[in-house]
C-alpha cells in the first residue's frame, strides 16, 4: 500500500480499500524510510474534517484518492529510523509534521508559499498516511515538538495551525469578528480572534455541545443556527452594523449565503471551509458591497508552525479534545463527529 520499500512486519493501519463509504482496519506491511525519509512511530493521531469526506467517498474524495489508501495527517509520535542523508533529526525524537508535502522546485514554493505547491503531495491524500503505527515522510516536513507538549494536543498542532493562519488572514485586531462552524477550526478560530485582540467574536453553529466549547475557547455569545437566525443575531449583537470580519469554516451551502449576509459592506470574508459540492452564492452582493472574499489553505511552512508551537505555549486547547480512543474503535469516533457529537478524536494506534 503506498510506495517505498517494506519489510515483513505488518501493522496495523486505518486504510480505504474500496470505492464506497466507511474505512477498514487492515494489517499492512511496515514502510521503512528509504534515502531523506524519517520512519515514526506513532504515539496518536486526530480525525479531520478530510478524513470525513474520504469516509464518506464524497464527490472530491472519488475525484482525488486513489486507493488502496492510509489515511490520517494530524498526528505525533517518535522518530524509530532515518535513512540515509537524513541530518536534522534522530531516532527517539518527538515529532509531528506538515502535511503539504511540497517540491521546492516550482514558483510557489520558491516564492515562499509552498504551502501552494503546483505539485503538492498532502499525507493521508496522495500517499500513505498517519492513522497507522508506522509512518514514513521526507525529512523535510518532519517538526520537532517542544517536549512539554502532552501527546494528546500534539496532534492538534496541524489544524490549530489552519486556525492560526485564517484569523491571521482575517485580521481581526479592533474588530467584530463572526465565525461560521462548530467544528474544531472555528473553535479554535474563536480562542485566536480574542488572542489577537478581536472586539467581539460570535461563534454560529448548529450543535449547542460544540458552541459551548467555543464558548470556553473564546467566544463572547454563540448562535445557534438550528433555531435562531444567524443574520438577524448578528445583526443585533453589533447593533445593526454587522460583523467587520467572517471566517466561514463550516463549507455549508447555507452558512456561506448567510455569510454574505452577515458581513458589513466593505467587510471581509475568509472562506476556509470545504464544501461537498458546489456551492452557488450571491456575487451581487460581494460587488454592490464591496465585500472582500480571501481563500485561505493549510498554513504557511514553516512560519505557522513556529507561531502555533509559541501560542500554544498560551493557550489551552485541550477542552476541545472530547474522545480519545485506540485505532480499533475508530468507527466510534468517526460517527460521533457526523453526529456532531464530538470536536476532535484522537486515535491511539
Amino acid at each position: 500500500m503506498g510506495s517505498g520499500i517494506y519489510n515483513a512486519h505488518e501493522m496495523k493501519a486505518l486504510a480505504k480499500r474500496s470505492a464506497r463509504e466507511g474505512l477498514e482496519l487492515v494489517e499492512a506491511e511496515t514502510p521503512r524510510p528509504g534515502p531523506g525519509e524519517v520512519l515514526i512511530k506513532v504515539a496518536a493521531a486526530s480525525v479531520c474534517g478530510t478524513d470525513l469526506h474520504i469516509y464518506s467517498w464524497d464527490e472530491w474524495s472519488r475525484s482525488r484518492i486513489a486507493i488502496p489508501r492510509i489515511i490520517g495527517h494530524e498526528f505525533c509520535g517518535y522518530v524509530e529510523e532515518i535513512g540515509p542523508g537524513v541530518e536534522e533529526v534522530a531516532p527517539g525524537d518527538y515529532v509531528s509534521a506538515e502535511t503539504h508535502i511540497y517540491c521546492g522546485r516550482c514558483y510557489m514554493c520558491r516564492t515562499g508559499r509552498a504551502h501552494l505547491c503546483e505539485e503538492v503531495k498532502i499525507v493521508g491524500v496522495d500517499r500513505d498516511g498517519a492513522f497507522a503505527e508506522y509512518i514514513v515522510l521526507p525529512e523535510k516536513v518532519v517538526w520537532k515538538n517542544d517536549p512539554s507538549l502532552p501527546i494528546r494536543v500534539a496532534p492538534l498542532q496541524e489544524p490549530f495551525g489552519n486556525a492560526v493562519h485564517a484569523v491571521r488572514r482575517a485580521g481581526v485586531g479592533g474588530k467584530r469578528v463572526a465565525i461560521f462552524g462548530d467544528g474544531p477550526i472555528g473553535i479554535f478560530a474563536c480562542a485566536l480572534a480574542r488572542k489577537f485582540g478581536a472586539k467581539s467574536v460570535w461563534l454560529i453553529g448548529l450543535s449547542t455541545a460544540r458552541l459551548e466549547i467555543g464558548k470556553k475557547l473564546g467566544a463572547d455569545e454563540i448562535i445557534n443556527a438550528s433555531t435562531q437566525n444567524p443574520v438577524a443575531e448578528v445583526r443585533r449583537l453589533s447593533g445593526g452594523r454587522r460583523a467587520d470580519v467572517v471566517l466561514e469554516m463550516s463549507g455549508a451551502t447555507t452558512a456561506w449565503a448567510n455569510a454574505l449576509f452577515a458581513v458589513r459592506p466593505g467587510g471581509r470574508v475568509i472562506a476556509f471551509g470545504l464544501s461537498r459540492g458546489q456551492i452557488p452564492w450571491d456575487l451581487n452582493t460581494v460587488v454592490f458591497n464591496e465585500i472582500e472574499v480571501i481563500g485561505v489553505v493549510g498554513r504557511l511552512i514553516f512560519e505557522t508552525w513556529y507561531e502555533t508551537q509559541e501560542l500554544l505555549t498560551e493557550l489551552d486547547i485541550s477542552p476541545a479534545i472530547t474522545d480519545e480512543l485506540p485505532l480499533e474503535d475508530f468507527e466510534v469516533g468517526f460517527q460521533k463527529l457526523f453526529r456532531r457529537e464530538a470536536v476532535k478524536v484522537v486515535l491511539y494506534p
